[in-house]
This record gives C-alpha cells, sequence and structure tokens, in this order.
C-alpha cells in the first residue's frame, strides 16, 4: 500500500488554482518591471530602496534587544 493518499478531482481543481493563482501573483510582480510596462519600476531603485527597509528593520530588531 502507498504512502501517497490520492486527491479527488476537487482537491486536484483546488490544488490548480491555488497554483494558477500563485502565478497570476508573480505574473503581476514581474509585470511592474517588464519592459512592455509603459509605467514600469527602475528594479536598480527598487532594490535599494528594499536594502534601506532592510536595514531599518535589522536596526529596529537590534535595538530590541
Amino acid at each position: 500500500m502507498s504512502n501517497e493518499i490520492e486527491k479527488t478531482p476537487e482537491q486536484i481543481k483546488a490544488d490548480l488554482i491555488n497554483d494558477l493563482f500563485s502565478v497570476s501573483t508573480v505574473m503581476d510582480e514581474v509585470w511592474n518591471y517588464h519592459p512592455d510596462n509603459p509605467n514600469k519600476k527602475d528594479v536598480v531603485e527598487e532594490y535599494n530602496t528594499l536594502l534601506k527597509i532592510k536595514s531599518q528593520i535589522e536596526e529596529e530588531i537590534s535595538n530590541l534587544g
């Protein structure tokens, strides 16, 4: 007997819907930087902003002890 539990069609459908949602979410985020997007974000600028935020969070954590 296999340790794997067979999924029902409903479970398979739910998994596929979750996968579709995940892919759509990533596509939305990537579109922010896509060359065809007329309002695209600057990757370097966004990265530098994240570095600053990361540093601020690390500093806050450090200050908490």
